[in-house]
């Protein structure tokens, strides 16, 4: 395969995509650039069928923080962001992927290649857990399994938790689907020059990832109950994760560390995700 080529193609690809996001407002300048580094990368190292798979995330989760907007709203506006993805929302969610990319363009083996599907399948769970979970009433703290806040770090909900399986289900499911593409266009096309030949696992590879991801997501529930930083508005006396409140109040941090905010929670999550599955792959493939 040559790099050179697969790269040029990236940053067309890329860039198509990168703007077009802008424009729908998906993504702020700087995560526009952020998403177009992370993009080239997977497109270079991993090929297309890897930045594909960044894009089904980014599709579905897109997509879902639309669905009934108006309703989450309430239980949204303590977090520290939303809607538009910022240069520190597309690291989080993408970095860990992209560099498991380098790791496996140096070193290929099933194992990589499961901690990558993983990594994204973990990011993409948390995002449907939260999307679809907040419509549920009924939400329990992760530590205790006691009723908790809607909205809150380190609630989750049986609907939530239904949708985080499903979403690490589709991921990992995706990712073979579109190895088996990538191997096809080479068997019935001279693509030799762009594609690599890419490994295809079965049912149980679909298993080990799909639970890693799904390991991720709960992960991340349980740093966002125990390090990810709260802050308390002195004039409202509402809890929030914003160091400066709606109200415009600069807030004080009341639990967890100031640096672990929710961006830092899911970048970790994804490595725990992506290095269980890693591990598992290690031991079973």
């Amino acid at each position: 395969m040559s790099l050179q080529i697969s790269a040029l193609l990236g940053v067309i690809v890329t860039l198509v995509i990168a703007i077009y996001a802008f424009k729908k407002q998906q993504l702020t300048e700087k995560g526009t650039i952020a998403a177009m580094l992370v993009g080239i990368t997977l497109f270079s190292l991993g090929g297309w069928s890897w930045f594909a798979l960044l894009v089904f995330f980014f599709l579905s989760s897109s997509l879902l923080s639309k669905y009934k907007k108006t309703q989450k709203f309430e239980f949204t506006k303590e977090h520290e962001k939303r809607d538009q993805r910022d240069v520190w929302q597309v690291f989080a969610n993408s970095l860990p992927a992209a560099v498991v990319a380098a790791v496996y363009f140096i070193y290929p083996s099933p194992a990589v290649f499961a901690a990558f599907v993983a990594a994204v399948a973990t990011v993409n769970a948390d995002t449907w857990a939260t999307e679809i979970g907040l419509l549920d009433k009924k939400t329990y703290w992760i530590l205790s399994g006691k009723p908790a806040k809607q909205g809150r770090s380190g609630a989750v909900s049986v609907t939530g938790l239904v949708a985080a399986a499903v979403a690490s289900v589709f991921i990992t499911v995706s990712a073979l689907a579109l190895s088996a593409l990538n191997n096809l266009l080479l068997q019935s096309y001279s693509f030799e020059e762009v594609f690599a030949t890419q490994f295809i696992g079965g049912i149980p590879f679909i298993l080990m990832v799909a639970f890693s991801g799904f390991f991720g997501c709960i992960a991340d529930s349980v740093l966002g109950a125990t390090v990810q930083a709260r802050y308390c508005c002195p004039k409202c006396k509402k809890m929030t994760e914003k160091v400066f409140h709606g109200c415009g109040t600069r807030t004080t941090i009341k639990q967890g560390f100031a640096l672990l905010d929710n961006d830092s929670v899911n970048f970790l999550a994804s490595i725990a995700g992506g290095v269980f599955a890693y591990c598992l792959a290690l031991v079973f493939l």
